[in-house]
């Protein structure tokens, strides 16, 4: 599959298979369809630097990316249209079981949990790593 400009950093299925998405140092997102090899639709533009993790929720119908640029943006599945405020964090990052939260390193041996933005509007942060010793995580 061939179409970002730059190293593809990222991958990840939809949970249903018939979709990838990709995440690239050309700072875009494209989303492929399996069964072609297709780029569908133009690429997916926000962030300033690298997509460096993508992240699908639990229900399929929103993907987290994560970039250089230390936001957190969240996007439609569908359309790719943008959904919310970025969150002021990077990646790698994953959602909760149940969607509600979104979990991100920082780069800087701690991880934080938000609310994810469309149930939050605050976007609050619910709670945030100490340093991190001996791999084992405290919360603080």
């Amino acid at each position: 599959m061939e179409g970002h400009t730059f190293f593809v950093e990222s991958v990840l299925w939809s949970l249903d298979g018939s979709y990838l998405f990709s995440g690239s140092s050309d700072r875009t997102i494209r989303k492929w369809d399996t069964d072609t090899g297709d780029t569908i639709g133009e690429p997916w533009r926000g962030h300033a630097k690298y997509v460096n993790s993508l992240a699908i929720s639990p229900n399929g119908t929103r993907i987290a990316s994560a970039s250089y640029d230390n936001t957190i943006r969240f996007w439609d599945a569908d359309s790719g249209s943008q959904v919310g405020e970025p969150l002021r964090r990077k990646g790698p990052l994953t959602f909760s079981p149940s969607g509600d939260f979104i979990a991100s390193t920082g780069g800087d041996n701690t991880f934080s949990i938000w609310r994810v933005p469309w149930w939050d509007e605050t976007q609050k942060q619910v709670s945030r790593c100490a340093r991190c010793r001996d791999r084992n995580m405290m919360f603080g």
